[in-house]
């Protein structure tokens, strides 16, 4: 008598990553990220995702903690509204990326504004030529090239053969429709949220899951694009202007050019030229869930399914696990 088949059933988390992306976002959604990876019981990871990018460096830390996590378990991100610039960068390294057909993808490439040059005076001094902007504007201009290089590179690297697109037609930094990501390889298919859990539990090869969403409400979430915030499901959330992301001081953004109306104050990275040498003259169930850092709550929504069918939902808030010594959830 040949024994029966045992299903397989274990846990999809699903992750969320809403709102501007500042150091706050990546620190959470990096946290929950990690706690996931540790957690023996998950398989699979939705990165459900609703932004229109921010800090490029909040955006490459994400970036990271979605290819570590993409290493080790299988990873499906599911596009609400946007992920356009840093967010479709914390995109990028998942398996497959499901997007809905107004969803905005896209954006590849970086913003900044630019240092203000202070001389030195009577009551500033300065111990080089440099040192009170920093560089000199062509210099700092290469800065924001070499990051917009490295953010193309990584679309190519992890998107590969999906991509039918150039090169220099990414670095344009067009923003796409759902349907034309699908169409030209930055996304893989239409679909939503419920789409994305199944390709992640088929991807883990599970006949069964148990659905466990991950929202960090560590205060209220920003969106610079009224139609994120219109789509997002957080309890507490506001649309904020460019001047949250701009302000005294270079900036370096990963976020769609749509939201940001700075005129003179930034530049494009398509601007940026090599800096001449140095030489030459240069011109201008709660229990199994973990969470956040800190005091935040995290809210948890538990649902039993199978690939293709449906379970009950609940809902509850508790405190975030804290970390035991030899790396478990305590």
């Amino acid at each position: 008598m040949v024994a029966p088949t045992r299903s397989r059933t274990a846990p999809v988390a699903v992750v969320t990553l809403a709102g501007t992306i500042d150091g706050e976002t990546a620190t959470a959604v990096t946290g929950t990220l990690e706690r996931v990876r540790d957690d023996p019981s998950v398989e699979a990871v939705v990165l459900a995702i609703n932004s229109g990018g921010g800090s490029a460096t909040a955006s490459e830390q994400l970036y990271l903690s979605v290819r570590r996590t993409a290493a080790e378990m299988p990873v499906v991100a599911s596009i609400d509204a946007s992920a356009a610039s840093g967010a479709y960068y914390a995109a990028a390294p998942a398996d497959q990326i499901v997007v809905k057909p107004a969803s905005t993808v896209g954006s590849i490439g970086v913003l900044a504004q630019l240092p203000q040059t202070v001389e030195p005076n009577q009551v500033v001094g300065a111990s080089g030529p440099n040192k009170l902007a920093g560089s000199d504007v062509r210099e700092f201009l290469y800065i924001i090239e070499s990051l917009q290089r490295a953010f193309v590179g990584a679309v190519i690297d992890n998107r590969g053969e999906e991509i039918d697109l150039t090169r220099s037609q990414i670095e344009q930094a067009r923003v796409y429709s759902g349907g034309q990501a699908v169409e030209n390889g930055l996304a893989d298919r239409l679909g939503d949220r419920t789409t994305a859990v199944r390709l992640a539990a088929a991807g883990a090869e599970l006949d069964r899951y148990r659905l466990r969403r991950l929202h960090a409400t560590n205060g209220t979430v920003r969106f610079l694009s009224r139609d994120a915030y219109l789509a997002s499901d957080a309890d507490r959330r506001t649309v904020v202007d460019d001047d949250y992301l701009l302000g005294e001081g270079p900036t370096f953004l990963m976020v769609s050019g749509l939201y940001v109306s700075a005129g003179d104050r930034t530049v494009p990275a398509r601007r940026a030229t090599s800096p001449r040498p140095a030489n030459t003259t240069r011109n201008g169930g709660t229990n199994e869930t973990t969470g956040v850092t800190g005091q935040d709550l995290v809210r948890i929504t538990e649902t039993d399914g199978s690939v293709a069918g449906h379970g009950a939902v609940q809902t509850v808030a508790v405190r975030p696990a804290t970390t035991a010594s030899g790396g478990g959830v305590a």
